[in-house]
């Protein structure tokens, strides 16, 4: 009797400590998903803040996060550049610590102009207008633009747009289309497109 009594304690304590290691294993997955959501929207802040200060060129710069620390990662064509970016970046709520791995290339800045130039020009075109995607790259007067619009005729309105700029040698349109809404083929909706200078079909 007594060996029963001792084995069914044992198989008691068992049962318990496998449920307690279960609500561990449950509480750290909880934890590290938190984290990941957490890392992820203060990755988003951080590019927000980036994007919105004139004084940095955020479209030739990534940041990764992980755990709360930060890294820049990028080129840029002044020290100034480089250290303005690593102090918007910091001055972000929930960054823990920041490594700026953004390399100086001086060599940039004839491309730096261009690009400076190609964003006022797409910044004026209306029908881009709320677009946070997009992305320029220019390397040697070539330019690639990456990012997603709702409509071709967004993407055809980009690369138009880019292509009228002064010292632009050719575009590479890798713009995705994401026709979730539908396009807008009223006469009000064509009269807008024609008025931004995108030639329709008939």
């Amino acid at each position: 009797m007594r060996h029963y009594f001792r084995l069914l304690i044992v198989v008691v304590a068992l049962s318990v400590l496998l449920a307690a290691l279960g609500g561990l294993s449950r509480a750290a997955t909880d934890e590290q998903s938190d984290q990941r959501v957490s890392d992820a929207t203060l990755k988003s802040k951080i590019e927000e803040r980036l994007r919105m200060d004139d004084r940095i060129d955020w479209e030739l710069l990534d940041v990764t996060v992980e755990h709360g620390h930060a890294t820049l990662y990028g080129e840029v064509w002044t020290d100034q550049e480089r250290g303005m970016a690593a102090m918007i970046a910091s001055t972000v709520p929930g960054v823990e610590g920041l490594a700026n791995s953004i390399i100086v290339e001086p060599a940039l800045a004839k491309d730096h102009k261009l690009t400076k130039a190609i964003w006022k020009t797409l910044r004026s075109v209306p029908t881009l207008e709320g677009n946070n995607t997009l992305k320029v790259r220019v390397n040697s007067a070539m330019v690639i633009l990456e990012g997603t619009v709702d409509h071709p005729i967004q993407k055809l309105a980009a690369e138009r747009a880019t292509g009228t700029v002064p010292g632009v040698a050719s575009v590479i349109n890798l713009i995705v289309v994401d026709d979730k809404k539908p396009e807008d083929h009223s006469e009000k909706g064509r009269d807008k497109m024609l008025q931004e200078g995108v030639q329709l079909m008939p």
